[in-house]
């Protein structure tokens, strides 16, 4: 019986081995405990009968890869700085990420990894609805709403990696089988994630009830920022307005294993030497009295390179689950969208933001002073949420410190535009991709 090893996965970079399926608490609400997914028989659980498994296996990956991508996105950005004299992880705060390099390309969700974590989310979901798609009402229990499930994660994946990445390719994994991509542009990428959550959102719609409506107030965010990322606000505030304005969908997080924890917790809080610290703009008292905005100054600096240390005080636990997809989020693309046909709706929505971070009433004049207003309170909102890497590309914000201004490890800062930030396709896809070569 033919076995898919970890290792030639990965090197494939779609390491979603055979479903995927990295068992994890979950929604099963406890931790399974079984051999290594990467040596289990595709045959052996490939089944109806472990369907519930397989989608909560996929789901573990989605959660894991998020972690990571919020993590990452914060240190590329501004909302974290590197705080360990760890020369690899240096890159990501540096603003030098190189396709030959191994952390953002190869590590796995627990280590920081970018590119395969968020492949193998995308992967493992599609390969799971594939299978649900082969399979019966009558076999799977809840089967249409699991569809909808892994569509909304495989949408999500997309939209994270089209997000982060200058290029990329979207391989697929069926069973055994690799059916690999060629590469495609941001735009592209984007295109692939609007229509994989327009399945999903289609799916749970025809389902009904709560917990379908709940996957497709998801998917609908996911959809309406990519359509904002690709600068169609027409479709963004379609899709946004259809999202309560108290809606969360949270990532979970548990004590379980290590996958399941909360890493933007594991690596910023006051209890520990953070190995990210807050980043500088996050420290300006104009941000640490917003309540949004939970910080805490440590009073010291890092070992070797000199960083203040201030720990994020956000997430309180590696259990706390972080708000991935809001209606907050839709608020702000919709004032976004009204600034030129509906100006005192997105006066309003100012209002109420700037209520909730406590501050004094807005007195902006203009379109430009009314979508920076808007940005800035994006950074307070969805402060380490996973959309601030996203924001500074779309809006081709200026970030600091300056380009090639010296590093707190005597290097050099790399490009400070957003549009010059995101990630080159790794080396690793183009040395394992037949079609690229």
């Amino acid at each position: 019986m033919t076995r898919i090893s970890e290792t030639i996965m990965r090197a494939l970079a779609v390491t979603a081995v055979l479903g995927t399926v990295t068992i994890v608490g979950c929604d099963l609400g406890k931790t399974l405990e079984v051999q290594p997914a990467n040596l289990i028989p595709a045959v052996t659980l490939e089944t109806p009968e472990n369907a519930a498994l397989l989608v909560a296996g996929a789901a573990g990956d989605y959660d894991c890869a998020f972690n990571s991508f919020v993590v990452v996105g914060g240190l590329i950005g501004e909302e974290l700085e590197d705080a360990l004299q760890t020369a690899d992880r240096w890159p990501y705060d540096q603003r030098s990420v190189a396709a030959n390099q191994a952390r953002y390309s190869q590590n796995g969700c627990t280590a920081l990894g970018l590119y395969q974590p968020l492949q193998a989310a995308r992967v493992s979901a599609s390969n799971v609805r594939r299978l649900l798609e082969g399979w019966t009402d009558l076999q799977v229990p809840n089967r249409q709403l699991s569809i909808a499930r892994m569509a909304a994660y495989e949408g999500w994946s997309k939209l994270l990696i089209a997000e982060a990445f200058c290029s990329t390719v979207f391989s697929t994994v069926k069973g055994e089988e690799i059916d690999f991509g060629t590469e495609i542009s941001r735009a592209q990428a984007l295109d692939s994630a609007i229509a994989t959550l327009t399945t999903a959102i289609s799916t749970a719609q025809s389902v009904g009830g709560a917990a379908a409506d709940s996957i497709r107030y998801f998917s609908l965010v996911g959809r309406a920022r990519a359509y904002q990322d690709k600068g169609d606000m027409v479709h963004a505030r379609a899709d946004a307005i259809v999202v309560p304005a108290a809606f969360v969908w949270n990532v979970t997080a548990s004590n379980t294993n290590t996958r399941r924890q909360n890493r933007i917790f594991q690596e910023s809080n006051p209890a520990t030497t953070p190995s990210s610290s807050v980043g500088a703009r996050y420290r300006q008292a104009s941000y640490t009295s917003d309540p949004r905005i939970k910080v805490q100054n440590l009073n010291r600096l890092s070992n070797g390179t000199n960083v203040p240390l201030w720990a994020q005080t956000k997430y309180t636990a590696v259990t706390s689950s972080i708000p991935a997809a809001t209606g907050t989020e839709m608020q702000l693309l919709i004032a976004e969208a009204d600034i030129a046909s509906n100006r005192a709706n997105t006066l309003a929505i100012i209002a109420t933001m700037r209520a909730a971070g406590s501050q004094p009433a807005y007195t902006g004049a203009t379109a430009t002073d009314d979508l920076n207003e808007i940005i800035d309170q994006r950074r307070r909102a969805l402060f380490l949420t996973g959309t601030h890497l996203g924001d500074i590309i779309r809006y081709n914000l200026t970030v600091t410190p300056a380009a090639g201004t010296n590093t707190p490890w005597n290097q050099t800062f790399g490009p400070d535009k957003g549009s010059q930030m995101c990630l080159p396709l790794p080396q690793v896809e183009f040395l394992n991709n037949p079609k690229l070569h």
